[in-house]
């Protein structure tokens, strides 16, 4: 796309092309005229004068055709980044929950021994330990499918640079970090997005700048030389002048359209101005709500549930709960160690959103020109 609008624009810069003309009078005639005894050959040349500085106008806007298009790849590049933060993340996030499906395994396993020796002692009925094989498989089934769920959010990972390897998940980044505040006005002026519509507007005011000038009448200048055959080859210069007259075509229709996209691509800026700070409020509110969230379950939710499991297996052993309680409170650990993980997933989800949003890695991409 860059390189089209580089060719616009060395497009833009050349002038009209001068024009050769022969013309030939009084030939093949009657009397003098017959054959070429009486003929006039005139050879010229010609130029038109662009007038209303048409090609200074068509200059400018094709730059600003190559300032958008410079834009758009960085907004291709931006758009790119974040899929692929995203996908990073999520490959982050179902590998953590292949590791809470483990110990659910691991512990559905330990019960299951501890239950068998109550059983075999006739402590516990047989149905008890029906229930503990029954967990121990349907703890089996889910972590083969987190196994499977990991495996494809890497290959999708992978597919971002042709599906080879070459990368590893650092799970320290999964971890929550520092939520910071943003000026609305100052992430606006950097946005790549706003950036992109302010070029849309400069190059709507460079269309009609060029659609006015195309209304001036541009004239042609002529020069050549004429040669008499009945005068023994005489001859003599002419010049010319020609301009057509504005009396019908003054080209107001392309003018009035060009001036209504030019309105139109200031709205359309202001309303991109107004749509950012709503998207950016919410992907901020959202992202405290997923901390906040994250922060009450490290902190509260999961010891507590931890504290309960081994309260429930401590009182299991001493027979003074049932299995059913020890299977409730290992259920409750798990579905708390996952709603951490889906909090911190989304979290980070919101976080790469926010990224292209702003505009926060496009000093990473080479060749780059967010403003000019």
């Amino acid at each position: 796309g860059i390189d089209a609008a580089r060719g616009g624009l060395r497009q833009a810069r050349v002038r009209p092309n001068p024009e050769l003309g022969a013309e030939v009078e009084n030939f093949n005639g009657t009397g003098d005229l017959r054959g070429f005894d009486g003929a006039e050959t005139t050879f010229s040349l010609s130029q038109e004068i662009e007038l209303g500085g048409r090609r200074r106008t068509r200059i400018a806007l094709a730059d600003r055709e190559l300032h958008g298009a410079e834009l758009d790849r960085a907004i291709r590049g931006l758009d790119l980044l974040r899929d692929v933060q995203a996908a990073y993340y999520d490959a982050l996030a179902a590998e953590e929950i292949v590791t809470i499906e483990r110990e659910r395994l691991a512990t559905a396993q330990a019960l299951a021994r501890s239950v068998g020796r109550r059983v075999a002692a006739a402590r516990d009925p047989l149905m008890a330990g029906a229930r503990a094989n029954s967990g121990i498989a349907e703890a089996r089934i889910a972590l083969t499918r987190a196994e499977a769920e990991a495996a494809t959010a890497r290959s999708h990972l992978e597919s971002f640079w042709g599906g080879e390897q070459g990368f590893t998940l650092d799970h320290a980044d999964f971890a929550l970090p520092r939520v910071q505040d943003h000026n609305h006005q100052e992430l606006s002026d950097a946005s790549p997005d706003i950036a992109r519509l302010a070029a849309g507007r400069e190059r709507a005011s460079g269309e009609a700048a060029l659609q006015r000038s195309l209304g001036y009448q541009n004239p042609t200048l002529s020069l050549g030389y004429r040669r008499f055959e009945d005068r023994e080859g005489d001859g003599a210069r002419v010049a010319g002048f020609s301009m057509p007259l504005g009396v019908f075509d003054r080209n107001q229709g392309a003018v009035a359209r060009a001036q209504a996209e030019r309105r139109r691509a200031e709205l359309d800026l202001e309303a991109g101005r107004r749509a950012m700070a709503r998207e950016f409020s919410a992907l901020e509110r959202a992202q405290a709500s997923d901390a906040q969230a994250v922060r009450s379950t490290e902190q509260e939710v999961i010891p507590e549930a931890e504290r309960a499991l081994a309260l429930a297996q401590e009182g299991y052993d001493r027979g003074a709960f049932s299995y059913l309680d020890i299977l409730e409170a290992q259920r409750s650990l798990s579905d708390a160690r996952q709603r951490r993980v889906e909090a911190l997933r989304s979290f980070h989800s919101n976080e790469a959103a926010l990224d292209r949003l702003t505009g926060r890695w496009a000093e990473t991409l080479p060749g780059e020109e967010i403003h000019r």
